[in-house]
């Protein structure tokens, strides 16, 4: 025996996961058993290979052959983070319309997100698997590595620890290996192709010109650092633009709060707290639901239809060459458009009824009703049904028209239009239900509402 176990040889790899064999030949046999006997004495007990020793003790010889084999152990994988916001890595591609056009203003520049948005979530690491060597030890794995999951400024985690959630609605950004909430969007550019349309559910600095034809939008404040050129603005908040804004027919400024610029023109604006121009504002169409103030000691309000709720001061109002100018204070722009409406509506509804009407009595002139032809009937019953109909739509816009005839007039006596510099020729001024139109060229003088109608005063 001891012959044959000199022949027989086991060989085990560094690691344990493998075991290898060698038998030299010799005129006297070995058997299976012998084999086993050598394995069992090298202590290999896990994932012996049985055909391998079949074959073996066929051939009677074997150089290094794999006997038995382990199980190596499956190491944990490493906690991940799944991102699900693209934070500035998504393709800017313009949006096809369902016509088949392609919107080239629709980039996907914004990436928004809301408050209580998840932003990214953590997959945890796992254990792994254990494996076997072939001394039939248990080989522990590697347990995957842990990382903490990304908060940044205005975020937070979820109990569980899993998910990375937005605390504020604003724009994702990465910081120092973070996922951070911006409130404010910046743009280091001008709004142009390169952006297209902005629409953002915070604030936005603009770090150069909105140019023509493109959209910005937020829910809160909107800084310019040079112009606005013909494009439709809507703010949620404050609008201030370093230099000017410039419209065009059909591009429209709408600010929920207040708006500073240096000088307007041109421009269609409806500003619901206060407006504070450095230069002037020309040829403009301004609705105001606080004062307007143009500051510069040489600054211009000329041109243009300029309604404000409280009052107005600038320099100069109008022009030497007689710019018309309609200047309208203490009269609530948004109430006092839709009561021209309502009482367009009515004159509308008025001339219908009257129609009706005469429709309704032209059938009853053929004689009693019960003795008319039944088409007849039919045809008044209808009449009556839109008549009635047309009564109580009358009646609504009469209340309607009343209630907002006495909300469109602000305080009259606490507002006032003032022109440190003159007031020339073409200019039409409205206090509330009173106008006056200057035809004289005026200097340093004030307009108020006194006894029903307007007055100049000198400063």
């Amino acid at each position: 025996m001891e012959i044959k176990e000199d022949r027989i040889k086991v060989r085990v790899s560094p690691d344990k996961l493998t075991a290898f064999i060698t038998v030299i030949p010799s005129e006297e046999p070995i058997t299976e058993d012998d084999v086993r006997e050598a394995l069992s004495k090298a202590n290999i007990r896990f994932g012996i290979k049985e055909e391998e020793i079949s074959s073996i003790v066929k051939l009677q010889i074997a150089e290094d052959v794999l006997i038995a084999e382990g199980i190596p152990p499956e190491n944990g994988k490493d906690a991940s983070i799944k991102y699900l916001v693209s934070l500035g890595k998504r393709e800017l591609v313009p949006k096809e319309n369902p016509d088949g056009t392609v919107d080239f203003k629709d980039i996907g520049f914004v990436e928004n997100v809301k408050k209580g948005d998840i932003l990214a979530v953590k997959v945890p690491p796992t254990e792994g698997k254990p494996g076997t060597n072939v001394y039939g030890e248990s080989i522990p794995p590697r347990k995957g590595r842990d990382i903490k999951i990304p908060r940044g400024k205005n975020t937070e985690v979820s109990e569980d620890g899993l998910k990375l959630i937005a605390s504020i609605s604003g724009a994702p950004t990465v910081a120092d290996g973070t996922i951070a909430v911006s409130p404010v969007l910046e743009i280091h550019r001008d709004v142009d192709y390169s952006t297209g349309n902005i629409d953002f559910v915070g604030s936005v600095l603009v770090k150069g010109t909105i140019r023509s034809h493109f959209t910005v939008r937020c829910e809160h404040n909107l800084e310019v650092w040079e112009d606005i050129e013909n494009a439709d603005i809507e703010v949620g908040g404050n609008l201030i633009v370093r230099r000017g804004i410039y419209g065009e027919p059909g591009r429209k400024v709408i600010v929920k709060e207040n708006l500073l610029a240096k000088i307007i023109r041109n421009a269609d604006i409806e500003v619901h707290g206060d407006i504070i121009v450095e230069q002037g504002i020309l040829d403009s169409n301004i609705q105001c639901g606080g004062s307007i103030r143009v500051t510069s000691n040489k600054g211009i309000i000329s041109g243009g239809n300029i309604w404000s709720l409280k009052s107005i001061y600038s320099f100069q109002i109008g022009s030497p060459y007689g710019t018309k100018t309609l200047i309208v204070v203490g009269k609530d722009p948004w109430k006092s458009l839709e009561l021209d409406k309502f009482i367009k509506e009515k004159e509308d509804i008025k001339k219908k009824l009257e129609e009706v009407n005469t429709n309704i009595n032209y059938l009853v002139g053929y004689g009693k009703e019960e003795n008319l032809p039944e088409i007849r009937r039919n045809q008044l019953n209808k009449l009556r049904e839109i008549q009635r109909l047309l009564i109580e739509q009358l009646n609504l816009r009469d209340e309607r028209i009343r209630e907002l005839t006495n909300e469109v007039l602000y305080l009259i006596k606490e507002v006032r239009i003032e022109a440190t510099g003159k007031v020339y020729p073409g200019v039409k001024i409205w206090i509330g239900d009173v106008n006056y139109n200057v035809d004289s060229e005026l200097e340093r003088v004030y307009f108020i509402c006194n006894e029903g109608r307007v007055e100049f005063r000198a400063i």
